[in-house]
């Protein structure tokens, strides 16, 4: 066969190995390693929000004023994260439209492409999902930590007039 070899030569994807043998990457081969790709970098800068997260838990925990620098750090990586995000999905439009299929979903490109990238896929998502899960995990725990701390704050405080009653009125011998 023209073009096919037995053995992979450097640059040759294997991504649509159901067409057999080894082959030149095409356009949706190249999307579709890009996809994946960006997932991977979410994965890291989520890996790094969750880091940030337990370090500003513990900031607030101990009451630091530093806690506010690690949340502009959280916010500037979120900031990096939603224009991965918008990338990967113009990214999964193209491949849609070029592939003929409905969404992006597992399901929809099971269909056509090789099982290893929808497992790779799937173990992607997989993975940023547990990411985010432990990362809502500990934002949970920063915002109780937070509310226990305000309503520490705003309990009513005794003013000097209030203290001067319950004194005397304690000091009052009872009959």
């Amino acid at each position: 066969m023209v073009g096919r070899t037995s053995q992979p030569k450097p640059g040759f994807l294997t991504i649509n190995a159901k067409s057999g043998g080894w082959r030149m990457p095409t356009m949706n081969d190249s999307t579709i390693v890009n996809i994946i790709n960006n997932y991977q970098r979410q994965i890291e800068m989520y890996e790094h929000m969750l880091e940030l997260a337990q370090q500003q838990l513990k900031l607030v925990e101990d009451q630091s004023p530093s806690a506010g620098e690690i949340l502009a750090e959280r916010h500037r990586l979120m900031d990096d994260i939603s224009s991965l995000n918008k990338q990967n999905q113009v990214w999964q439009e193209t491949l849609c439209q070029s592939m003929g299929i409905e969404s992006f979903s597992l399901s929809h490109l099971s269909k056509v492409v090789d099982a290893v990238v929808v497992e790779e896929m799937g173990q992607l998502l997989k993975d940023l999902g547990l990411i985010l899960q432990k990362i809502e995990v500990v934002d949970k725990s920063i915002q109780d930590h937070l509310n226990q701390q305000l309503s520490l704050r705003n309990r009513p405080r005794a003013t000097h007039s209030s203290a001067q009653q319950a004194y005397q009125k304690g000091s009052k011998p009872k009959s």
